[in-house]
């Protein structure tokens, strides 16, 4: 475990080791992408009979591969809790599914406002919705700071606090119960950082998306962990591929323009997330889920020693959300 080692205090003020992207894509590049989807047995048919009936709350629903989430979802006969901030586009949504086995039903929420947080979870409260499965998607990589109204970098709130916030009251308020599956949406680009505070929550003096991006999706294992020790709860972080979206093609253009062609598709993205909530495997400590197993979260010796305990991830959160 992260929290025995010896971190010391001047270690969380500096910056942490950076993979070499190089050495970070030639080791991912077939592994990631269709390919690789294909030579790990990736699903043909998407058909996963367990969630009929079930309710599923996803967040980032408008776009990629929470749409492609909630599209097979109801496919499979699974009610739908949408969440996003376009009311349009989750209408568009809504009309788009149809007439399907399951049904979906939008929820309007913006995940760079904790008020809109806290009014979605009162709305289901008071509405008596209680779900078997969250799938925290939701996730932005900027090139620029931005910070939101009640002061945090924009990032990190709509990337790990708020989602975090979510998912604490879903449980807290019985939302999300016993036999209840958590599957937090993470990325290939974790690989590249060990696991710190510096990058967590940024500053227009040193602002990097990329590193942010991956400080947050390395965190929501620390998250997954946590949450895995709740009594009929699991917990999982999945790492869907590199997957070719709408967001990817605006947040890393010469990325998306290169690899095109063997970017997996978002169905292909979408499947271990929901292969998770149908097989309900058991939790591995520490490990990011990929193609239906528990890989290693580290590959590289820089990523080993991390920057932070994962008691200090916990008490940011938990400080940030009060």
């Amino acid at each position: 475990m992260t929290d025995t080692l010896n971190i010391t205090p001047q270690s969380r003020d500096q910056p942490p080791p950076i993979v070499n992207s190089g050495l970070f894509f030639g080791r991912f590049l077939f592994s990631f992408t269709k390919p690789g989807y294909q030579a790990h047995g990736g699903s043909q048919s998407f058909s996963y009979p367990q969630l009929l009936g079930k309710n599923i709350l996803i967040t980032g629903v408008t776009g990629g591969i929470g749409a492609a989430i909630a599209d097979l979802c109801t496919r499979n006969g699974a009610r739908v809790y949408g969440i996003g901030r376009n009311a349009e586009k989750l209408d568009a949504i809504a009309r788009r599914l149809g007439p399907q086995p399951g049904d979906f039903i939008p929820l309007k929420a913006d995940f760079s406002k904790a008020d809109e947080i806290k009014n979605l979870l009162h709305q289901m409260t008071q509405n008596g919705i209680k779900i078997d499965a969250l799938i925290n998607n939701v996730g932005i990589l900027n090139h620029r700071y931005q910070q939101t109204a009640d002061g945090h970098d924009l990032m990190y709130a709509v990337n790990l606090l708020n989602p975090y916030r979510l998912t604490e009251g879903l449980i807290n308020n019985k939302l999300l119960g016993d036999g209840g599956v958590i599957v937090n949406m993470a990325s290939g680009g974790l690989y590249t950082l060990p696991q710190n505070l510096y990058f967590l929550e940024q500053s227009e003096d040193h602002f990097n998306g990329a590193a942010g991006y991956a400080s947050h999706k390395r965190a929501m294992i620390t998250l997954s962990d946590q949450w895995s020790q709740i009594k009929g709860i699991r917990a999982y972080s999945m790492h869907p591929g590199w997957v070719d979206t709408d967001g990817v093609q605006k947040s890393l253009p010469a990325f998306r323009k290169l690899l095109a062609a063997i970017l997996r598709s978002p169905e292909q993205g979408a499947d271990t997330a929901l292969w998770l909530i149908a097989h309900r495997p058991e939790t591995v400590a520490g490990a990011l889920w990929f193609d239906h197993k528990a890989r290693p979260a580290h590959v590289f010796k820089q990523t080993k020693k991390p920057y932070a305990r994962a008691a200090d991830i916990l008490a940011k959160l938990a400080q940030d959300a009060a």
